[in-house]
């Protein structure tokens, strides 16, 4: 039948179209809510980055920390140019990096990022997107002594000369349960102390991902799971600004010498990071007190302990290497004797 084959034809072609223009909306609905949660995650960023793609994500990781990890009115980080921001204790990966950012207002702080990075495609870019500083994982003394990241240090000062900003963690490593606390490496207070620079020390506290007594230990302590899993699970994180630390910077410093002045300051940051457990902020601030008052030793003993306890670990490695391949040696000579 004629007439109804041409009447099936024209129905294939309403539809047809119905279908495109259908698609065509539904394009431009994505392409604007796109566009309006993109100006919504700029307008929430309070950090100074050149790239609007970096002030995009930023925002967007200010909205998720203020709703998922932290009360975005308890504290503003401001007027931190020249300065190091030094954060511990160190206790998940994108939490405490992402809290931080979160409380600062103005120019975006610089961080230090490993070239094992590189092996995940994007991620380089990532990084330089927010001014990462590259430190290489595999790097030896070069012939002349230098530093092996001399590079990245001549960078982080160069920074820091033009009134930049660093934020880092002294201790490296994540503070894990039950395990020893972690030294407060010299990294920061050689970078203060050869630059001029004031330490803004600032602890966190009120980790639910890493306290939560319904998961096991062995998890808690995981690397992958305090580097990514402790980010979807919600947190209460508290940043205290626990004291400046600038004695290096003013007149009388003179007297001290430069190892002094980088083992004194990693003595202060030691004393606010050694204990892992949530402090209050009485706590906090009687440490700062005993820190401060010149006359009290304890935090000094404290740290040189801590160092001598460390070395004399490292001896004992060093020791059970030397005996194991002994061991080695004269069990090849007994069996090589039969």
């Amino acid at each position: 039948m004629p007439g109804l084959g041409s009447h099936l034809d024209l129905h294939n072609d309403n539809d047809t179209s119905s279908s495109a223009y259908n698609l065509l909306y539904l394009l431009f609905a994505l392409a604007t809510l796109t566009y309006l949660l993109a100006r919504y995650f700029e307008s929430r960023n309070r950090l100074n980055y050149e790239s609007r793609s970096a002030r995009i994500i930023s925002g967007l990781i200010k909205t998720t920390t203020d709703l998922l990890h932290t009360k975005s009115d308890d504290i503003k980080i401001t007027d931190y140019e020249g300065q190091i921001i030094a954060v511990g204790p160190h206790r998940t990966g994108l939490v405490d990096g992402a809290v931080v950012a979160s409380k600062m207002e103005g120019i975006p702080p610089h961080v230090f990022a490993t070239d094992d990075y590189d092996k995940i495609p994007g991620v380089r870019t990532f990084l330089d997107m927010f001014q990462a500083i590259t430190i290489k994982s595999k790097a030896s003394k070069s012939s002349d002594g230098r530093s092996a990241n001399a590079e990245a240090l001549e960078k982080a000062g160069q920074i820091l000369r033009e009134k930049g900003c660093l934020a880092l963690f002294p201790q490296g490593n994540l503070a894990k349960i039950g395990q020893e606390p972690h030294r407060v490496y010299d990294g920061a207070a050689k970078l203060a102390v050869k630059n001029n620079a004031a330490i803004r020390v600032l602890r966190l506290d009120g980790f639910w991902s890493v306290d939560n007594p319904l998961i096991p230990v062995f998890i808690r302590n995981n690397s992958i799971y305090r580097a990514l899993g402790s980010f979807l699970h919600m947190n209460n994180v508290r940043v205290t600004e626990c004291c400046v630390i600038d004695f290096h910077t003013k007149p009388g410093s003179e007297n001290l010498s430069e190892v002094e002045k980088i083992e004194k300051i990693c003595m202060q940051l030691y004393a606010f990071y050694r204990r892992p457990e949530n402090l209050t902020v009485k706590q906090i601030r009687a440490i700062e007190k005993e820190v401060v008052d010149i006359s009290d030793k304890t935090h000094h003993l404290i740290w040189a302990k801590k160092l001598k306890r460390d070395g004399l670990v490292k001896e004992l490695a060093t020791l059970e290497t030397e005996r194991a391949e002994l061991e080695k040696t004269a069990l090849t000579s007994m069996n090589a004797s039969h």
